[in-house]
């Protein structure tokens, strides 16, 4: 053998084994690797749709589309008596809806375009969490999207869109941003149940509100159903809820602290946990019925964030709500100043007892660590401070809050 043909397979023997040796340092992909899946939400506003209006028409067959949900009682207007009341109005109630607090957060008392929303909103929460992510509100009453207009100016609102009183409008907005859009957010408001109940009342025409309302609740959920076929690993929650009843006996006005003025529903495409479910049987303020047990409109923008991945922590978490999906935290928080002392009492409702864990926040500041066969905790800690006091309650990961302030 010459030397050329030495050097040759000698070569050869060389590439051979560079090869193993990069094939083995090089790591490989699982060929079935599961994709991560996008979360992204759908919330349908259906202004002034009476709950029970909205049964009727379900047992007559007129409301298919809202009738597929799960749908459960809830109230609005906060607690009668507390810094949480506030008017069973539509703008109180949408940004409570869109804030998950209550109008000694928000700060928004009625119906006027030049009230300015003071609590995070769902849109800045997750674009906080976020920055990628988009979000739009596609609104018939445009006073909605002034309330949150400093919310438009931030970029926290990505597409903002006025329609001025026509629903139409918003169902073709929403269909085109859900089938070609990428807003990981969506909010769309329809007006026509709560324009006819003003002009109306509890009439053959109200019924037929709610029947082209629920139609275009369908159009909407059509187009996800489209979009989820080009989209497959995006999971969408989807949640439909009024603003606030309707007073009897004719359901032309709304505004009062009447029992139904103050019932609304929650509806949703997937399993709602206890929170919605599994009203408490006899909640500390039993007034309107043993109402306040059931979930409430403050609820709906911690749904939103825990489907988004997009909670804030508990050290920063400001929100009266508890989401309705997945674990629940302590439900039926409060927070009261002690009669004579200068001490806050803190009380709250559990399943039963675990041993899980329960932390209490003053003002962003951890101050106990219980478990969760305590209910009660007396904080003497707030004796110099000045101004509301935020109380956040973790139990299971997932934070609920109350403001207070010493003077209440």
């Amino acid at each position: 053998m010459n030397r050329a043909t030495v050097a040759l397979r000698l070569a050869v023997g060389l590439s051979l084994i560079s090869a193993v040796l990069v094939c083995r340092a090089a790591p490989l992909s699982p060929p079935d690797a599961p994709q991560a899946r996008t979360h992204k939400a759908l919330l349908i506003g259906v202004d002034g749709l009476q709950y029970e209006k909205l049964q009727q028409a379900i047992e007559h067959h007129m409301a298919p589309h809202l009738a597929r949900l799960n749908l459960a009682k809830s109230y609005v207007g906060g607690v009668d008596g507390t810094s949480t009341e506030q008017t069973t109005g539509s703008g109180p109630g949408w940004t409570t809806i869109l804030t998950g607090s209550w109008v000694d957060r928000h700060h928004v008392p009625s119906n006027n375009d030049d009230w300015r929303n003071q609590a995070p909103s769902v849109f800045k929460l997750l674009k906080l969490a976020a920055p990628h992510r988009k979000t739009a509100s596609i609104v018939s009453w445009n006073t909605i999207n002034h309330n949150f207009a400093d919310d438009i100016a931030n970029g926290y609102i990505d597409l903002a869109i006025d329609c001025s009183d026509v629903d139409p409008c918003v169902a073709d907005k929403t269909v085109n941003e859900l089938e070609h859009g990428q807003s990981d957010l969506v909010f769309a408001h329809f007006d026509e149940t709560d324009a006819v109940g003003h002009k109306d009342g509890f009439s053959p025409r109200y019924q037929q509100a709610i029947q082209s309302v629920d139609e275009h609740v369908g159009q909407l959920l059509s187009a996800l159903k489209r979009r989820q076929k080009n989209h497959p690993l995006e999971d969408w929650l989807v949640i439909v809820t009024p603003d606030h009843g309707r007073r009897l006996p004719d359901g032309h006005d709304h505004g009062k602290q009447t029992l139904s003025e103050k019932t609304t529903f929650i509806a949703l495409n997937k399993p709602g946990n206890a929170q919605l479910t599994a009203p408490i049987a006899h909640p500390g303020n039993p007034a309107h019925n043993g109402l306040y047990g059931y979930a409430s409109q403050a609820d709906i923008t911690p749904t939103l964030l825990a489907h988004l991945g997009a909670l804030p922590p508990a050290a920063g978490y400001s929100m009266d709500g508890l989401p309705l999906i997945g674990p629940v935290g302590v439900r039926q928080l409060t927070a009261r100043k002690v009669p004579g002392q200068a001490s806050m009492k803190l009380t709250w409702r559990t399943g039963r007892p675990s041993g899980t864990p329960v932390q209490i926040y003053r003002n962003g500041q951890l101050i106990a660590k219980l478990q969760d066969y305590q209910h009660t905790y007396v904080d003497t800690g707030p004796l110099a401070l000045k101004g509301p006091i935020n109380y956040t309650v973790v139990m299971h990961k997932v934070p609920v809050s109350r403001l207070i302030t010493p003077a209440d």
